[in-house]
């Protein structure tokens, strides 16, 4: 008789759930990139969850979704804008529904390890469930942030103080404010016994036993990092689709204008773009994210779309003029075109701050922004050879971190 041969019992796929507000593309982008990265090796089996319209983006590649409480998108903008004081209770209200939302999901689907994307709740959620969190954020979320703001034009002090004297309140006023946003979780985890009872700022709730920075070093200056923070590079979103039909019709010897506001900007930039630029010696490509557009004639030398992929587009493009997400500052780096940005709120003042201080692009100011202030920084970018020649020093070594594939190679190890 011949003898038996044992199989080996097939191993169980590592559970993976990633949570993000759903209401903002590039959170969910972030993540889902790293989530094919991970399917993609096998092994794992993942699971998004959120609430908001960019969840069907994780739908659309055949994840399993689940659903989480998240504050409504009209509240974070407004939240986001002003940078400030909220209502405690309503504070408190909403951290409580948050972390009870984020505690059943994480029952629901039993999971090796929580991944999230500013979803602020998780770092309170994951320690009471004894799962551990691995944080996706950016530099200037954490407490290790090596660089002063300069005058934030979107911040409620400028509007009392002018724009000078308000950046230096919010850098003073700014350990305090994250004191006070802290408060309730702190409180919370004294009633639970949890380890960031004694938190004394916002950022010990972001991080996670893992945090991994989408920032390269340059953009995102920190100092006296721990060994679980660590920079994976730009985590930049590659959709499934096709390029546009035009694109490849586009004149190399035309200079073309990629106009993008991701899913917070103002598609009134749009509608300028094709009033001043419609019918010129110039390309103007526009993606409209979804945003509303009131544009009743498109002129021959413009192309929109709602949504199309980014990157090959930045990289047939001279300038690009967007919100100054920080999804799209990167993805113009990694293609070496240099920016215009107009930002709406305080982190893409942030972000916009770092694109001219590294010169490979100029910010303007949405509340003072003129025809001329407009066609001039798009022209001024265009014709200075010196944005153009910073963005390709910065885009080598955007493209050596791996970004997305760094993020899972960190991700595996930990779990194995």
């Amino acid at each position: 008789m011949g003898q038996k041969t044992t199989a080996k019992p097939r191993q169980r796929k590592k559970k993976i759930l990633m949570m993000a507000d759903a209401n903002f593309l590039a959170h969910v982008s972030r993540l889902l990139e790293i989530a094919k990265e991970l399917r993609d090796r096998g092994g794992y089996d993942v699971t998004i969850a959120g609430d908001g319209k960019f969840l069907q983006l994780a739908k659309d590649e055949r994840f399993k979704t689940d659903a989480v409480y998240t504050v409504p998108r009209y509240r974070t903008m407004e939240l986001a804008r002003r940078a400030g004081l909220v209502s405690y209770s309503w504070w408190k209200d909403q951290i409580h529904k948050s972390v009870e939302s984020d505690i059943a999901c994480i029952k629901r689907n039993q999971p090796d390890l929580v991944a999230g994307d500013m979803h602020w709740s998780l770092g309170a959620s994951c320690r009471m469930t004894d799962v551990p969190y691995v944080s996706i954020t950016n530099a200037h979320w954490t407490k290790y942030y090596g660089l002063p703001y300069d005058s934030l034009e979107t911040h409620f002090a400028s509007d009392l103080v002018g724009p000078r004297v308000g950046g230096w309140l919010m850098n003073s006023l700014k350990k305090y404010l994250l004191f006070y946003w802290v408060i309730p979780y702190r409180r919370f985890g004294q009633e639970h016994g949890l380890p960031f009872a004694n938190s004394k700022s916002l950022f010990d709730i972001i991080e996670g036993d893992i945090t991994l920075l989408a920032d390269i070093p340059e953009y995102g200056v920190t100092s006296d990092l721990p060994d679980n923070i660590q920079y994976v590079g730009p985590i930049i979103w590659e959709p499934k689709m096709k390029n546009p039909s035009w694109l490849k019709k586009l004149d190399p010897e035309r200079p073309t204008f990629y106009f993008t506001m991701g899913s917070t900007g103002s598609s009134r930039f749009f509608e300028e773009a094709v009033k001043i630029f419609g019918e010129s010696r110039y390309q103007i490509v526009i993606t409209t994210g979804g945003l509303p557009l009131n544009i009743h004639h498109i002129p021959k030398n413009c192309y929109i779309e709602q949504f199309a992929p980014g990157r090959p587009i930045m990289e047939r493009s001279n300038v690009a003029v967007n919100h100054g997400g920080n999804g799209t500052v990167y993805q113009a780096l990694a293609s070496g075109t240099p920016i215009v940005g107009i930002p709406f709120h305080i982190d893409q003042e942030i972000n916009l701050q770092r694109v001219e201080s590294l010169g490979f692009g100029i910010k303007l100011s949405e509340r003072n922004l003129s025809t001329e202030k407009f066609i001039d920084a798009i022209e001024s970018v265009l014709y200075n050879r010196k944005y153009k020649e910073n963005a390709l020093r910065l885009q080598k070594v955007a493209n050596s971190f791996g970004g997305a594939s760094k993020a899972a190679d960190i991700i595996h190890q930990y779990l194995h």
